[in-house]
């Protein structure tokens, strides 16, 4: 699991009958120097949604085969956001 920050939202014109009724997010993930306080991060990826993350919000995303275990049947999904983030603590 990793985190990544909303940067906007996906529209498709055509879309799987999975995805109806919920939302598709572009995230940049984190990385190594995010987290120490940098402003680098991972190429964007697409996340699934179905928490109502927005724009300028962290998420957690999960990938791979993880990204699909919530659904009941097989869907084409490669990232998921398993949940939204309120406040982030660090100890030094």
């Amino acid at each position: 699991m990793r985190i990544g920050t909303v940067i906007g939202r996906v529209t498709l014109s055509v879309r799987n009958n999975a995805y109806i009724g919920e939302r598709l997010l572009l995230t940049l993930p984190w990385n190594r120097d995010t987290l120490a306080g940098g402003s680098s991060h991972d190429p964007a990826i697409v996340v699934y949604d179905h928490f109502g993350g927005d724009v300028g919000q962290q998420i957690c995303i999960s990938e791979g085969r993880e990204a699909a275990c919530p659904f009941p049947s097989p869907t084409p999904v490669d990232a998921y956001c398993a949940a939204l983030i309120d406040e982030i603590f660090t100890k030094e």
